[in-house]
């Protein structure tokens, strides 16, 4: 089935090569607040795509996980970065999940909108992870890798494209973060 190229669509597809940009971006940042940061406005970026597309599921877990997004990034101002995950915490991800599960009862569409919703749920637990991105970057790998195959099933040649260089990325980013371990031991052994 092909889109017709209207105005609206043609904004989604630039909009979402925008949205993929800075997804990739934080899956090499450094830093947690970098890659909130960046995620949020993915994010944000993805939320107007799915208004112009009218994709309900996509929108309502998009809006979940930017409000989940916001509380990580105050919780991070608030507290500073840190090792150890709070009680209230683990209940926000629990709320988040929740919310998640939800909306796939409400918007099922058969058992290929399960990958989105597993996507979305190993993204969440990957975000959730406060002060540990190598989390965040490895599980980056299947969430790209449900999304290449949910896009693959619905015809969406573009949006497996997108869903590779997320995967490259990811990649990249947990590969960086193994080896800057690494290093980081080496220096702590010769001290």
């Amino acid at each position: 089935m092909l889109m017709e190229l209207t105005a609206v669509y043609i904004w989604s597809q630039i909009l979402t090569v925008v949205e993929y940009g800075l997804l990739g971006a934080s899956y090499l940042a450094k830093n947690r607040k970098a890659i909130v940061l960046l995620d949020i406005a993915s994010m944000a970026t993805g939320i107007v795509v799915f208004l112009l597309l009218g994709a309900d599921l996509g929108m309502a877990m998009s809006v979940v996980i930017l409000l989940a997004n916001f509380y990580y990034l105050w919780d991070e101002h608030a507290e500073g970065t840190k090792n150890r995950l709070t009680l209230r915490d683990y209940i926000v991800l629990v709320i988040v999940l929740a919310l998640i599960a939800v909306l796939a009862v409400l918007t099922y569409d058969g058992p290929l909108s399960l990958l989105s919703v597993a996507a979305t749920v190993l993204y969440e637990i990957s975000i959730f992870w406060q002060g540990n991105t190598k989390v965040y970057k490895l599980l980056g790998i299947p969430v790209a890798f449900c999304w290449m195959t949910y896009n693959g099933f619905v015809g969406s040649i573009f949006g497996v494209l997108c869903e590779f260089f997320m995967f490259v990325a990811s990649v990249v980013g947990y590969m960086r973060e193994v080896k800057a371990g690494k290093k980081k031991k080496r220096r702590k052994r010769r001290s």
